[in-house]
């Protein structure tokens, strides 16, 4: 079980933490940042959402489906919402990309 951590963005506390950067310090341990797996996406990059989902996956034994873990099923939710930032959806009204008669 995660422990439950506050949301950089919406302040809400969350039981699926998604870690996004540490500020070091001079001094003594680094500070954790985390975020809800609704306001990660907007603070972290496809690759890094990718390598925090490999890493827990790797490491986790309840994630033997993605889905019977909590942490891994909000990590996968991050993945997709970074993959669609970085491709976006064409509206629906819009031809295909590849379309040839113009």
């Amino acid at each position: 079980m995660h422990p439950r951590r506050m949301c950089l963005d919406c302040q809400t506390l969350t039981e699926t933490p998604v870690l996004l950067y540490a500020i070091e310090r001079s001094s003594g341990p680094s500070f954790p940042v985390y975020a809800c797996p609704d306001c990660a996406p907007a603070r972290i990059s496809y690759d890094s959402a990718l390598a925090l989902l490999f890493n827990h996956t790797q490491h986790c034994d309840d994630c033997t489906p993605v889905d019977s873990c909590p942490q891994g099923w909000a990590l996968s939710r991050v993945v997709g919402r970074c993959l669609r930032r970085v491709r976006p959806v064409p509206a629906p009204d819009s031809p295909p990309p590849n379309s040839l008669g113009s």
